[in-house]
C-alpha cells in the first residue's frame, strides 16, 4: 500500500511538472518582431525576459534566438539612454556560457561593413565578424566575433547571401568608455554557420 501511494505520488508530480513545462515557439519568437522593427527596446526586452524566465531550463534553438534579442535590445536601451551600463551587466553577464543564435546577415568582403558578415577563414583562422547595429547606423549595439567549430567552406557563402551563425557565448565585454558609440563584444565560439535564403 505505501509503495502504491508512492508511486501514485511520483505518477502526479511528473504530470504537474510536464503540465507546467514548456519549450518556447515560433510565435513567441515572432510576437518580439513588430517591438523589434520598431525599435522599442524597451518592450522587447521586458517581453523577451518574460519569456526566458519562464522557460529557462528550454534547449530548443528559440530561446538560443530569443536570448540574443534580449542582448541585442538591452544595448539598444543603453544607447538610447534607457538602461544604465551598471544594469546592462546585471541583466545580461548571467548569459556568458549559454547558447545564442544571431539574425541572419549578409556576406560581405569589406572590412568596416556594418550589419553584415565578413569570414576571415584561411590556414591559421577560421572566424567572422559582424557589427550590429541600430536601423540608422548610428550605433553599434553589438561587436560579434565568432569562431567556427567546424572549417567554414566559403564557397558555401558566396558575397550577399544570407547567413545566420550561432554557437556558445564564450565572452560579454561592455565598452569600457561606457560611450555609446558601441555598447557589447560577443565572444562567441564553437560556432555554425548555415544559409538562411535557401
Amino acid at each position: 500500500m505505501k509503495m502504491k501511494k508512492i508511486l501514485i505520488t511520483t505518477i502526479l508530480i511528473l504530470c504537474f511538472f510536464q503540465a507546467n513545462s514548456q519549450n518556447l515557439t515560433h510565435d513567441d519568437f515572432v510576437s518580439l518582431i513588430p517591438a523589434l522593427k520598431q525599435e522599442n527596446w524597451k518592450s522587447v526586452f521586458k517581453e523577451s525576459t518574460k519569456l526566458l524566465k519562464e522557460n529557462e531550463h528550454d534547449t530548443t534553438e528559440y530561446h538560443a534566438i530569443i536570448l540574443y534579442i534580449n542582448i541585442f535590445s538591452a544595448a539598444g536601451m543603453v544607447s538610447e539612454g534607457q538602461m544604465s551600463y551598471a544594469e546592462l551587466e546585471k541583466n545580461i553577464m548571467k548569459f556568458e556560457g549559454q547558447k545564442v543564435i544571431l539574425p541572419a546577415h549578409p556576406v560581405t568582403t569589406r572590412d568596416g561593413a556594418l550589419g553584415q558578415i565578413k569570414f576571415e577563414v584561411n590556414d591559421s583562422t577560421n572566424k567572422a565578424f559582424i557589427s550590429a547595429t541600430n536601423a540608422k547606423g548610428f550605433n553599434i549595439l553589438c561587436f560579434e566575433n565568432i569562431s567556427f567549430k567546424d572549417k567554414i567552406n566559403l564557397s558555401d557563402f558566396p558575397q550577399k547571401s544570407l547567413v545566420r551563425c550561432g554557437g556558445t557565448l564564450e565572452k560579454i565585454e561592455t565598452n569600457p568608455n561606457k560611450s555609446k558609440i558601441w555598447i557589447l563584444r560577443l565572444r562567441i565560439k564553437d560556432a555554425f554557420a548555415r544559409r538562411a535564403d535557401r
